[in-house]
């Protein structure tokens, strides 16, 4: 009889535990513009924890999200890459949700087929595939986009759990 209390103890507090990391982690990182996400997914065949996790990292989900290099939206792209990006998908750069995943996930998927390395096109993403080719010929990564690349990261493993 105690070894099944223990037990049932140990499975309520696995349960409660799962409970507890899923309520916070949903406060934490959000599970929002699911359609959004689930549609530019499909078309540049990006996983859908990724699209969310730069999302997360360049906005924190703030729609109206301005960086002082002049970068905004959900996922923080530069005036010219919205606009090129978007002439060459045929998406209207309109400032929707919907326009702005799909057009940073095509800007995405772009830098995927150019990088050696899905970290490369991350810090492509971040900091420009420029210098990106100026580290490959020994030039040392800005910390601040290595720092970028570890949070991307670290929010997929948090959105694959969600």
């Amino acid at each position: 009889m105690v070894a099944q209390t223990k037990t049932s103890i140990l499975v309520f507090a696995a349960i409660a535990t799962v409970a507890v990391f899923y309520l916070v982690a949903s406060a934490v990182f959000p599970l929002a513009y699911s359609a959004e996400i689930g549609a530019a997914a499909e078309r540049y065949g990006l996983e859908p924890a990724l699209i969310r996790a730069v999302i997360w990292t360049e906005s924190k989900y703030d729609e109206g999200a301005e960086s002082e290099a002049g970068a905004s939206g959900l996922m923080q792209l530069m005036p010219r890459t919205r606009e090129w990006m978007a002439a060459e998908e045929g998406i209207t750069a309109d400032g929707s949700a919907a326009s702005e995943i799909m057009i940073g996930c095509a800007y995405l998927k772009r830098l995927m087929s150019i990088c050696e390395s899905e970290e490369e096109a991350l810090m492509s993403y971040n900091a420009g595939y420029a210098n990106v080719i100026r580290w490959r010929r020994g030039g040392v990564p800005y910390p601040e986009t290595e720092e970028y690349v570890r949070r991307v990261m670290f929010a997929r493993k948090i959105y694959r759990l969600l």
